[in-house]
């Protein structure tokens, strides 16, 4: 297994990659300094100098200073200053990606782009790189090379952008897709920027050389090695080596040790790979030293010194003890079996083969429900980006409406005012003749006409919305109906559940929209109106295998528009479908479900249960629950207020204002 100093999610860059070993130092008294600085700046000042912290620094230093920004948070809320809450939510934004919290970064940075919330190319370029990196910890790696494509023409737009904000580069994306040929071409592309410096020269030599080796090409993949190799010489000359310089060095010869080993050059093998695993014990990097130790057991097992090969086969599954790497853990297994089958034990070699099989079968199954999960994941935040370009398209429409709107009334103030100074002037003529009734006549007449034509335009345009709200509706239903057809294809619980779950939600919005094709007013419905009709659905749902269990509403009657309606909608299928699946431990229960007004224009939807109660420490941000995140975001998406708690069952309020 050859390595990289370009591993997708763990280093940026080869230099970043051999600095990092040698940066570590007692962040504890720098926190208590930049605390003090901190506090000493005013407010934009404070925002700022978190935003520009390095960022290694933020995780450790955020929560020292949380309750302070979210108290600027507020001072700019109020005075309305923008440039603030942007940095703000950039802070979010980075934040959520620093804690691997993927799925509510993505949406805040493709908001900030959308919306143009960019103060400078820097910034943008900033924001790009989160970006692409979230998709990349979510394997959607063909998007996040959509965004890297975007951002190497920010970059050449505005040369002073930080180079290290185009890390990953484009070819060891390819890799990652495991499209060898491309990243080499790429790479050649890539050589200009590298060449720069020679830690950045040593990565991509070693590179280059993993490129060919997986590619099939070993002569040029040790080419390739070998150059690394004499650059790190080059580097180092006249220098002593230290622990971090050891182990670099045994990674390059570790990977020429290897690509002897595809060319079944055994004996030139050994010695490179001996000396990976001395420098990897060195530096402590056990997992490096057993991955070498296992091809070292190859290599003896291939030339029959077959106890060697044991005694280096048994040192890695001491040192693999505790490291989470299906791939080794298959190379171990596979490589005992070897041994066993080369020493004539037939009885454990079969056993190894078994153990080989299983796992291999078992970490695969794994990997397909990984991928389909970041499958979902890619198309939810797909789904919220086409919601938001969406959103910003119709409200751009609206202004023009808005806009065509006021120059046809002022046209038509004028033009009236113009057409009374008429009439009065020929009202005026009109006195000295017999035809001034014939005139008057002719002139009401047409303002009926032009009344006619005004009424029926505008009865044309609530026909056409109602129109567009039944199709919406119907393709909703399609969809469901193709959720349902999909359930019947598969045996499996949590596919079944899933695609379930998708088709209550996607019922929940087809039941708002056919609610609004019915009523006269096209834009806003009656909310009350609708959750009863989406507590009766619901409980349908359920009735099969829940039939003890009842719901109860206590529902004022509320007009909402649909910005407000869909996502409150959603928000209830998800807690009502939570407190069916999970709330009860027999088969009896109730679950109540209110709509109130609490003062003026602020409402409470409330959703609860008599059941078993959330459990202790109950933290939404911490769970992994699609459902729990939908009813987070969704809140936050109407500018709600979500409490949580236990009060002889679990209850959620949402607090909303009405628009």
């Amino acid at each position: 297994m050859q390595k990289n100093f370009n591993i997708l999610n763990r280093f940026c860059s080869p230099l970043f990659f051999l600095l990092s070993l040698n940066t570590m130092w007692a962040q504890t008294e720098y926190e208590l300094e930049y605390i003090k600085f901190f506090n000493k700046q005013s407010l934009a000042g404070k925002v700022n100098s978190f935003d520009t912290l390095r960022t290694t620094l933020k995780p450790t230093c955020y929560p020292l200073i949380k309750n302070e920004l979210e108290s600027i948070k507020l001072h700019a809320l109020q005075d309305n200053k923008t440039n603030i809450l942007n940095r703000l939510q950039k802070i979010d934004g980075e934040m959520y990606f620093l804690n691997r919290n993927y799925s509510k970064a993505i949406p805040i940075f493709t908001d900030m782009l959308i919306r143009n919330k960019i103060a400078t190319a820097n910034d943008s370029a900033e924001i790009l790189y989160f970006l692409k990196n979230s998709y990349i910890n979510i394997h959607s790696l063909k998007k996040a090379i959509d965004i890297h494509k975007i951002l190497v023409r920010l970059k050449q737009k505005n040369p002073e952008i930080d180079g290290w904000l185009l890390h990953p580069k484009l070819s060891l994306l390819y890799y990652e897709m495991k499209l060898y040929k491309e990243s080499l071409n790429q790479q050649l592309l890539e050589f200009d920027e590298m060449k720069i410096s020679n830690d950045l020269l040593l990565g991509y030599y070693n590179n280059r050389g993993l490129f060919w080796s997986k590619y099939g090409n070993q002569d040029s993949a040790l080419e390739c090695f070998n150059k690394a190799r004499a650059v790190f010489y080059r580097m180092h000359r006249g220098k002593k080596l230290s622990v971090n310089d050891e182990f670099t060095i045994g990674l390059i010869e570790g990977n020429i040790g290897q690509s002897y080993i595809e060319l079944k050059d055994y004996y030139m093998a050994i010695p490179l790979l001996k000396k990976d695993v001395i420098y990897s014990v060195r530096s402590l990097n056990y997992h490096n030293a057993a991955v070498s130790e296992i091809e070292l057991a190859k290599c003896y097992i291939y030339l029959d010194q077959n106890e060697l090969g044991k005694k280096y086969l048994d040192s890695a599954y001491v040192r693999l003890y505790g490291i989470d790497d299906y791939k080794t853990q298959l190379n171990i297994l596979k490589q005992y079996a070897l041994y066993y089958e080369k020493i004539g034990h037939n009885k454990l070699c079969i056993e190894y083969y078994k153990k080989y099989n299983y796992f291999k079968d078992s970490t695969e199954t794994q990997e397909s429900l990984k991928e389909l999960v970041s499958a979902q994941m890619t198309n939810q935040m797909q789904e919220k980006e086409n919601m938001i370009i969406e959103n910003q398209k119709k409200i751009k429409e609206r202004t023009i409406e808005l806009s065509n709107q006021k120059a046809i009334q002022n046209v038509l103030f004028f033009g009236g005012v113009i057409l009374v100074v008429i009439i009065i002037m020929i009202l005026t003529q009109l006195k000295k003749t017999n035809s001034q009734k014939l005139l008057l006549e002719l002139k009401n007449k047409q303002i009926e006409t032009r009344n006619e034509i005004i009424n029926k335009s505008l009865l044309e345009k609530d026909l056409l919305i109602k129109e567009v709200h039944h199709r919406v509706k119907n393709n909703l239903q399609i969809i469901s109906s193709l959720l349902k057809l999909q359930a019947g294809k598969t045996q499996n619980p949590e596919i079944l559940n899933s695609l379930k779950e998708a088709q209550d939600r996607i019922n929940s919005m087809a039941l708002l929209h056919q609610l609004l094709y019915r009523n006269n007013e096209v834009t806003r419905l009656l909310f009350n109106e609708y959750l009863s009709g989406l507590i009766a659905q619901i409980s349908s749902s359920f009735s099969l295998t829940n039939t003890k269990i009842s719901i109860e509403s206590k529902l004022t009657e509320l007009e909402l528009d649909l910005d407000t309606a869909i996502p409150l909608g959603l928000i209830t299928n998800e807690l009502i479908s939570n407190a069916y699946k999970h709330a009860f431990n027999s088969a009896t229960g109730k679950i109540t479900v209110e709509l109130s007004k609490v003062f003026k224009n602020t409402y409470m939807l409330k959703i609860s249960d008599n059941g078993i109660g959330l459990p202790k420490n109950f933290d939404i941000t911490n769970l992994h629950s699609l459902g729990l995140d939908i009813v987070s975001i969704l809140a936050d998406q109407i500018s709600g207020e979500l409490k949580i708690y236990n009060d002889s069952g679990a209850h959620f309020e949402i607090h909303f204002v009405k628009k």
